[in-house]
């Protein structure tokens, strides 16, 4: 345990290892080929009611907090393959969000069939034309009566295929410059595969994943006035309070990501030998994994004292924002030192090194640039000029 873990946070860690260890390489291999979603997988945290840790048990949860999921997803992403970030979008996004700005009729809906993995999320924010600029966005939904009528577009959505709802992010009124932060709204659209109004057009991207990255054309897309998630034009708002459980979730498994990368450059430094001794004597292979692993521990520390507060009811967008930071850093530079530990072999389909890399020098980029986490800081917690 780290310091002010309790054994319950004991417990998990000994539990979600567990699941890790039953799902090797050749299952994610497999799943991220063929471009399936790792189902069982799944149901396993279902089953063992991770899947619903910040649900409140009335429907079905853990009632625990970010500070329980933060380890859940870093354990999850130490035991290798891509278990952890898949939580980014069903349980926080869907589970948090709706927990906090659902009407009672959406949690007893919605956030059930989330703890029990019956339900799967996905998030259309990004448009074309907006990208990290979420005022700018374009797809408008049209009040008519008790319904809305959806046009406009998204793109670098994962995993539409696999959602059973998704979290959408439409303009309700027109941009206007002396209210920027009015006039977005939240909508839960259901099946949004089977729904007239909507097209999807797949991206060809080249980082190792299972799920799928779409371009979603909305045409007349139908939504109901029930289906609005908290308050019409409000949606803004009701984002930003989710967005630093995004950040810490995403940090949590680019930290579980850097130490899985650590874990591997270890062993292979510690079985390959070269002139008579393992390559791991030699401190010219020693000092930059452990240096590595020195920025992951300390940036472990900022990522938990942000979900604790976050948990306490207390602001952590700064620790939120440095957490991604820090562990996108951190995490690429310690895949980064594995594949050269590795050397040739760090190349290779046989060793993982390198898919680790890939995925965690996305999180420098996704789900917000670090260049605009900086601006966050130096604006918001420094006092420095709007830079953008």
């Amino acid at each position: 345990m780290t310091i002010g873990e309790s054994e319950l946070h004991d417990l998990i860690r000994e539990s979600v290892r567990g699941i890790a260890a039953e799902f090797d390489r050749e299952y994610w291999h497999e799943h991220i080929q063929e471009k399936t979603f790792p189902t069982e997988y799944w149901q396993a945290l279902a089953d063992d009611g991770w899947l619903g840790v910040t649900i409140p048990e009335e429907y079905g949860g853990e009632g625990l907090g970010m500070l329980e999921m933060s380890i859940i997803i870093e354990e999850l992403s130490r035991g290798g393959g891509q278990g952890g970030i898949i939580f980014v979008l069903t349980p926080v996004f869907g589970g948090i969000g709706i927990q906090r700005h659902g009407t009672e009729a959406q949690k007893e809906h919605y956030l059930t069939r989330i703890a029990d993995g019956e339900m799967r999320f996905c998030m259309a924010l990004t448009e074309p034309r907006a990208g990290t600029n979420t005022l700018n966005i374009e797809t408008f939904a049209e009040r008519d009566g008790d319904q809305f009528v959806v046009d406009g577009e998204k793109t670098f959505i994962s995993g539409v295929e696999n959602a059973d709802a998704m979290l959408l992010v439409a303009r309700t009124s027109e941009f206007d410059s002396s209210n920027p932060t009015h006039g977005v709204t939240l909508f839960v659209v259901d099946e949004p595969t089977e729904r007239e109004g909507i097209s999807l057009s797949e991206l060809d991207t080249t980082v190792p994943w299972f799920e799928r990255q779409y371009h979603v054309q909305f045409d007349g897309l139908t939504v109901d006035e029930e289906d609005v998630l908290g308050t019409e034009d409000g949606g803004l708002y009701l984002l930003w309070d989710t967005l630093n459980t995004e950040r810490l979730g995403g940090a949590a498994s680019a930290l579980g990501g850097g130490l899985r990368a650590i874990d591997l450059a270890v062993d292979y430094a510690s079985d390959r030998e070269v002139f008579g001794q393992p390559i791991g004597a030699h401190q010219g292979i020693q000092h930059p994994i452990a240096e590595s692993y020195a920025k992951l521990m300390a940036a472990r520390e900022i990522l938990y004292k942000g979900a604790k507060k976050w948990d306490e009811g207390e602001e952590c967008g700064l620790e939120a924002n440095v957490a991604k930071l820090l562990t996108s850093r951190a995490g690429t530079e310690a895949a980064d030192r594995a594949i050269q530990t590795h050397g040739g072999n760090g190349f290779t389909h046989e060793y993982e090194v390198y898919d680790i890399w890939q995925n965690l020098r996305l999180t420098q980029t996704a789900p917000v640039s670090n260049e605009m986490v900086l601006n966050f800081i130096a604006e918001h917690q420094l006092g420095l000029p709007r830079s953008y």
